[in-house]
């Protein structure tokens, strides 16, 4: 029976969501943005995951670029949920150039690294003391391609069909093929 649990948990734990890139091996030890803003400087050191959407880039060097990050609450598959705003920002340091024609303003991106403690940057008129993280690793979201496509079987042939729904990703080449399939007949 606890061989049995064993498989059972770690097939679980295979199982779960989100990119690669973002994922840790142990979120316990992961410390929320809440907990850093308040006393970065007391987090500096440990790991954290962190997301939002980009708000400024720039490239200090050619080999480092620094991000100002609007703070959104990450959803259960890491990239930011845009309906979870926060009330403030963080920076986030890269160890490479990042190209400001790829990661530009309003892209949503998720952030693992360790806090490095906080920084003063200016927004508009204000001046904000922020969390500053070094980034370890991170991903940039794209446009969430999927549509709710309805699966509705043969009245003829399945008496008691169901209907259920399920995503599917679409691209314009699919939406093309499938006009293109039906046979419009004679008008």
């Amino acid at each position: 029976m606890r061989i049995l649990i064993g498989v059972l948990v770690v097939m679980l734990a295979g199982c779960s969501s989100g990119p690669d890139e973002v994922k840790v091996a142990d979120e316990s030890l992961l410390v929320g943005y809440s907990m850093a803003k308040s006393n970065p400087s007391a987090y500096a050191g440990q790991s954290a995951r962190w997301g939002g959407i980009i708000a400024k880039l720039t490239n200090p060097t050619s080999n480092s670029s620094e991000l100002q990050i609007s703070q959104f609450e990450l959803d259960s598959k890491h990239r930011p949920d845009e309906t979870l705003q926060g009330s403030s920002r963080f920076v986030v340091k890269v160890e490479r150039f990042l190209d400001p024609s790829v990661f530009v303003q309003g892209k949503p991106m998720t952030f693992v690294g360790e806090i490095e403690g906080a920084e003063v940057i200016e927004v508009g008129e204000q001046t904000l003391t922020v969390p500053v993280i070094k980034a370890v690793n991170y991903y940039l979201w794209t446009e969430d391609n999927k549509i709710k496509t309805y699966y509705v079987g043969d009245p003829y042939y399945d008496y008691y069909y169901d209907r259920y729904y399920y995503w599917d990703y679409v691209d314009d080449v699919d939406i093309i093929d499938h006009y293109d399939a039906y046979d419009y007949g004679d008008f």
